[in-house]
């Protein structure tokens, strides 16, 4: 008999909750995962196969459960609280109007940039099928779209998630526990004295901590990211819809330009540089090269690394991407340094012990800090705070997953592009594919298939400046 899976009330840590504060509809909170099974030899589906094949799996995660409690006047933190009128069928829908990836493009951008409805499981799955067209896949592909709130969980998270569901190991029963109001009113009142004490003592734990750093970067040890970057088109207010674009680069030639790199450098590495030669022939191509060099936000997991208790545990490292330096290889070398600076600077225990401040802020204070970062605005300003895009790299998918009896093929990620970040990329890889997806606007980029052409372009010149100029791509 499998194992129950018992679902009960859970109090958010203030990492989790700031994804609650935070949220505004220019700053979108939500994971969306994108997945493509190779539908060539299949039947259409119906409503009722897709039904079934969540209701068989929705007891693989608290997630599918339960929806968000905020606490009155958000004294205190939210809570994850059991719902007993979930239904499957109000979180899932089976499109049938979409057959070119052009259409299923179009949707995943609408799914990615919609704000979800947290009085109720932040959950959904959109199924597309029968999609023809989809780059590199051969055939009908059926699409898969996976989005939940960032509050309940990180891109990492979403790779054991999707394990489950697109594996083949059953469901354990579901079990709730009632709710318990009173319990909740009582930890309130006791956080609102408890609270301001640990509120100090944070403080002043943080401000030991920021005087080691300051000492750790005054000695070489800890070097710390430039605080502003030049502004390009892409680091202003989001005036128009959100669009959703992907470039697939065969494997063997990612690993062929890895071993054939004069150092050791990551995947991680050669994608930064790829983007970086890309983002900066764009920008020269529009006569728009900015005085100094850009920067990235490159999410870190933290997982083995600091002990944070919470569902969220990425770090935002900023990496320079050293886009002033037309040399591939140069560049790579330059963006292998400053990558990996910025990892011992995000490990190092100084640094996180600074960063634990938000681990004690109050409710009222995180709800404060994210009304005021909801109030700037990015047009018109000649430089922005510490990056200029997001470049995010997930694990690698597992080759076994299927949807109703369907291969999944490819998975990858959409992000929602923020005012002040409106390039963001997502890269995973999954067996004979490297997928480099990204998202951004008309306004900012009017001709996406140009991005991607530089994409493909930046990656096949540092490929043949390594010397492997026969799989240097497709």
């Amino acid at each position: 008999m499998s194992a129950e899976l018992r679902v009960g009330a859970e109090q958010l840590s203030p990492r989790d909750a700031v994804f609650v504060y935070d949220e505004t509809d220019r700053h979108l909170s939500n994971i969306v995962a994108v997945y493509f099974a190779d539908a060539s030899a299949g039947q259409p589906l119906s409503l009722d196969q897709v039904l079934a094949w969540a209701r068989a799996r929705i007891g693989h995660s608290a997630l599918f459960h339960r929806r968000l409690h905020r606490v009155p006047l958000d004294l205190d933190l939210p809570y994850w609280v059991p719902d007993p009128a979930m239904a499957v069928r109000d979180h899932l829908s089976l499109v049938t109007d979409v057959r070119t990836w052009d259409q299923a493009r179009a949707r995943i951008a609408e799914i990615t940039s919609a704000r979800m409805d947290l009085t109720r499981p932040p959950w959904e799955i959109h199924v597309m099928d029968g999609v023809d067209g989809v780059p590199s896949m051969p055939g009908a592909t059926t699409i898969v779209v996976l989005k939940f709130h960032h509050s309940a969980g990180d891109g990492v998270a979403t790779r054991a998630l999707e394990q489950r569901l697109f594996g083949t190991d059953p469901a354990p029963a579901i079990r709730l526990d009632g709710a318990r109001p009173l319990t909740t009113a009582a930890r309130t009142v006791a956080a609102l004295g408890t609270q301001p004490i640990r509120f100090v003592d944070g403080l002043r734990r943080a401000k030991s901590a920021r005087r080691e750093l300051a000492a750790s970067v005054a000695a070489g040890t800890v070097h710390e990211p430039a605080a502003l970057r030049p502004a390009t088109r892409f680091n202003r207010d989001i005036h128009s819809e959100l669009t959703f674009h992907l470039l697939p680069i065969p494997m063997a030639a990612v690993q062929a330009a890895k071993a054939a790199a004069p150092q050791r450098v990551t995947i991680n590495d050669l994608m930064l540089t790829t983007v970086a030669g890309a983002l900066a022939s764009y920008l020269a191509e529009h006569g728009e090269t900015p005085e100094g060099s850009l920067a990235a936000m490159v999410p870190m997991s933290m997982r083995g690394v600091a002990d944070w208790d919470s569902a969220n545990r990425l770090s935002q490292m900023v990496v320079d991407l050293h886009t002033d330096i037309a040399d591939p290889v140069a560049r790579l070398a330059a963006i292998k340094k400053s990558a990996g600076r910025a990892k011992q600077r995000t490990a190092d225990p100084v640094v996180l012990r600074s960063d634990r401040l938000v681990e004690t802020a109050p409710a009222l204070l995180l709800r404060a800090a994210g009304w005021a970062r909801a109030q700037r605005h990015f047009d018109g300003t000649d430089t922005v705070p510490m990056c200029n895009t997001t470049i995010s790299n997930v694990p690698p998918v597992t080759d076994s997953l299927t949807f109703c009896g369907m291969p999944v093929v490819r998975a990858v990620g959409a992000l929602p592009i923020l005012d002040g970040d409106g390039l963001r990329h997502l890269i995973s890889a999954q067996g004979e594919e490297l997928v480099l997806a990204f998202t951004t606007s008309v306004a900012m980029m009017p001709d996406p298939e140009r991005y991607g052409e530089l994409l493909l372009g930046s990656f096949r010149e540092l490929a043949n400046a390594l010397g492997t100029p026969a799989r240097s791509g497709s």
